[in-house]
């Protein structure tokens, strides 16, 4: 797809982060981009756009019908939706003696980022159906989910988040398989150590040690994942596959 202003975005967890910095980029291009987030987003950043452009919603992606209202919002304001990106979702180290280990936090953070993306999807896929069918012309459609490097390889204390990183990863052949007689392409992306908020929420030893054993010496940018996420957008036959965007980091045992 041609990344214009003609293209509508519908982006989660965009209040900061990787999702803040890719609706960031591709405002700046002329993409209209409908944010969501748990979490507010800052007014002066809202502000800074045409109105017919941007538009911000409170979205708790653990509630179908919240999902479904908004993807509704989405096209109400914006007319379609070309791209979905499946940012949002949650880090918490747990060690699988900690109390914290528990059914409650295991079923939370499933459902944020296994449950979420999947109904987020779901919506999403089917107003682009809606959309194919409404089109003289067959359109290039998007749906890019957001693993991690833990999906692989996470280091200690993340068994809970790298088994929901996994379903991530896993879930992204099949649903492309699902959905490319529709003309919507499905790619999954695997950040590594990004110089974040939750990045920098990790351990300061570990967050260091990453840097350290990367191919590359370092963290990743936030412009660096807009960057493949717009790479990807811009491919047209590239769908059903997913791609580490780590650095190769070594992950320690500590």
């Amino acid at each position: 797809m041609k990344i214009d202003q003609g293209l509508v975005a519908f982006i989660t967890g965009a209040s900061s982060g990787l999702g803040f910095e890719t609706a960031k980029d591709l405002l700046d291009i002329g993409v209209k981009c409908f944010l969501t987030d748990r979490d507010p987003i800052e007014n002066e950043f809202l502000q800074k756009y045409p109105k017919d452009r941007i538009l911000f919603r409170n979205l708790d992606i653990t509630n179908e019908e919240d999902i479904k209202l908004a993807v509704q919002e989405c096209v109400k304001y914006f007319g379609h939706i070309d791209v979905l990106l499946n940012c949002a979702g949650i880090a918490t180290m747990q060690h699988v003696t900690d109390d914290s280990f528990n059914p409650k936090t295991i079923t939370n953070i499933f459902n944020i980022n296994v449950i979420g993306s999947l109904n987020m999807s779901k919506y999403v896929a089917l107003q682009m159906v809606k959309q194919q069918k409404e089109n003289q012309q067959k359109k290039d459609y998007l749906i890019i989910n957001v693993s991690s490097a833990a999906a692989n390889g996470a280091p200690s204390g993340l068994s809970i988040y790298g088994a929901t990183k996994g379903a991530i990863l896993a879930m992204t052949l099949p649903m492309a398989r699902d959905l490319g007689k529709f003309g919507i392409r499905v790619v999954c992306i695997s950040p590594g150590y990004f110089n974040t908020k939750m990045g920098k929420s990790t351990p300061k030893q570990l967050y260091d040690y990453m840097a350290r054993t990367s191919c590359l010496g370092r963290h990743g940018e936030p412009q660096e994942f807009s960057q493949a996420v717009q790479g990807v957008m811009e491919c047209q036959f590239l769908t059903g596959t997913h791609f580490y965007l780590d650095s190769c980091y070594a992950s320690p045992h500590f």
